[in-house]
């Protein structure tokens, strides 16, 4: 019997690495009050939320959840800009924001099934520019109507299968 003890965690072992699983990744799927989608994160997020000016002057409500784990942060920001017009270009500014801070890297399609089909709806790679601390993020937007959509994953080293859990586990009600 003590024979086999070692054989059993070999085979334990080989299907946690086959199923993607990470002991320090506690996956959970998470319905956010107001932003109708479902994901999944990898630890138990946090919520902020804080109000900035919006398009037409009116004032948006900018919510966020984030958790942090492994050295990187996951964190998923919405918000209803009231007008499906206005995403397009808030989509842009978004990457404009992190691109300003950060080398851009490779750029994806993105397809978030029920999500508005928009050329500024993609995923992008940044990393840290010469010179500056060891830094990697991920980033989609997306958006359906007015509501306007990110996903970002940064951090010194970043887990590109953590990445594609993440960003393929949202879904968007019919």
């Amino acid at each position: 019997m003590p024979a086999l003890l070692p054989l059993l965690l070999t085979v334990i072992a080989g299907v946690l690495l086959t199923a993607g699983c990470s002991p320090a990744l506690n996956w959970r799927k998470v319905s956010p009050d107001g932003a109708q989608l479902e994901l999944m994160f990898p630890c138990k997020p946090e919520r902020e939320e804080r109000t900035q000016p919006g398009p037409g002057g009116r004032t948006v409500t900018v919510r966020t959840m984030s958790c942090k784990v492994s050295g990187g942060q996951f964190s998923l920001t919405w918000g209803d800009l009231g007008e499906a017009a206005a995403v397009s270009a808030a989509m842009r500014r978004m990457h404009e924001g992190i691109a300003r801070q950060m080398s851009p890297g490779a750029s994806a399609p993105l397809a978030v099934r029920g999500a508005v089909s928009d050329p500024e709806s993609f995923q992008q790679a940044f990393e840290a520019r010469p010179g500056q601390p060891a830094q990697q993020a991920r980033q989609a937007v997306f958006a359906r109507g007015g509501r306007l959509y990110q996903l970002l994953m940064q951090g010194e080293r970043l887990d590109a299968e953590a990445w594609e859990v993440f960003l393929g586990s949202v879904q968007l009600p019919p």
